[in-house]
C-alpha cells in the first residue's frame, strides 16, 4: 500500500512539474534539514569572532531567526556583512553538504526534468525581515538561454531549513511550465516586469522542512516576506 502511495505520488509530481514548471516534493527527515541550520550559526560565529566589534555584540544567544534582525537594531553594516558572508561561503559546512550530495536530490531532479544532470552549484539564500531590499523579486533561474555558465541549469532545488510558505519566506511561483525566459535583454537586470505574468496563475507552495520545491530553469518565482529570518540551501543542477 505504502509503495503505491508513493508511485501515485511521484506521478502527480512528474505531471505538475511537465505542465506548471515546479514540484514539492517531501525528500527529506525533517530534522535532518533542520539541524543543518547549525552551519550557518557557526558561520556567524566564525565571521562575528574575526570582527573588531566585540563577539557578543553579535547576538550570539539569540534564535538563529532573530539574530542578524537584532544585529542590524544598532549595528546595520555589520548585519549586512553578516547576511553577505552566510549567502556567500556557509553551503560549504558538513550538514548542508550532506543535502547538496544526497543522491536522492539529482535523482528527483532527473526524474522530473527527464534529462540527465551532472553539475550542481549549491548556496544559501535568506529572506530577512530587516533586508526587503534584498528579496528576490520575479525572476526565473536562467533568464538568458544561450547555453553556457547560468544557462546550462535545468533544474532548481529549493530547500528551506524550516518551515516555510506564504506567510513564512517562502517562494511564489508563476505557474504554467515556459518554454523559454520571460525576461527580454530591455529588462531591468534579470528582473521579470509584472506585465509579462499576466494571465498565469500565481502559487505559494507550503514547504515544511524536509520538503525541495524543484522549479525549471524558466519557471518565474519571487521571493515572499518573512517575520523573521528564513534560510534555505539552493542547488542549481545543469545538464549533463
Amino acid at each position: 500500500m505504502a509503495d503505491d502511495y508513493l508511485v501515485r505520488a511521484s506521478k502527480v509530481s512528474e505531471t505538475l512539474f511537465a505542465e506548471q514548471g515546479y514540484a514539492a516534493v517531501s525528500l527529506f527527515e525533517p530534522e535532518l534539514v533542520r539541524e543543518a541550520q547549525a552551519d550557518i550559526a557557526e558561520h556567524i560565529d566564525r565571521v562575528s569572532r574575526a570582527l573588531y566589534l566585540p563577539f557578543d555584540q553579535s547576538c550570539p544567544d539569540a534564535p538563529l531567526s532573530e539574530r542578524i534582525d537584532r544585529v542590524f537594531a544598532y549595528e546595520r553594516s555589520v548585519a549586512n556583512l553578516l547576511r553577505v558572508a552566510v549567502c556567500t561561503d556557509a553551503h560549504r559546512g558538513p550538514r548542508l553538504q550532506a543535502l547538496v550530495k544526497d543522491p536522492r536530490l539529482i535523482e528527483t531532479a532527473e526524474r522530473l526534468g527527464g534529462r540527465k544532470l551532472s553539475g550542481k552549484i549549491a548556496r544559501v539564500r535568506a529572506s530577512i525581515a530587516c533586508f526587503p531590499e534584498h528579496r528576490h523579486a520575479w525572476h526565473s533561474d536562467v533568464a538568458r538561454d544561450d547555453g553556457t555558465g547560468c544557462g546550462k541549469v535545468l533544474v532548481t532545488a529549493w530547500i528551506p531549513l524550516s518551515d516555510a510558505g506564504p506567510t513564512s519566506g517562502g517562494l511564489e511561483v508563476a505557474a504554467k511550465r515556459q518554454p523559454a525566459p520571460l525576461a527580454s535583454e530591455g529588462d531591468d537586470g534579470y528582473e521579470i516586469p509584472e506585465w509579462r505574468l499576466a494571465g498565469l496563475p500565481r502559487v505559494q507552495p507550503e514547504c515544511p522542512a524536509g520538503t525541495a520545491l524543484f522549479l525549471d530553469r524558466f519557471t518565474p518565482h519571487r521571493t515572499l516576506p518573512a517575520k523573521s529570518t528564513r534560510f534555505a540551501l539552493v542547488v542549481w543542477m545543469k545538464a549533463a
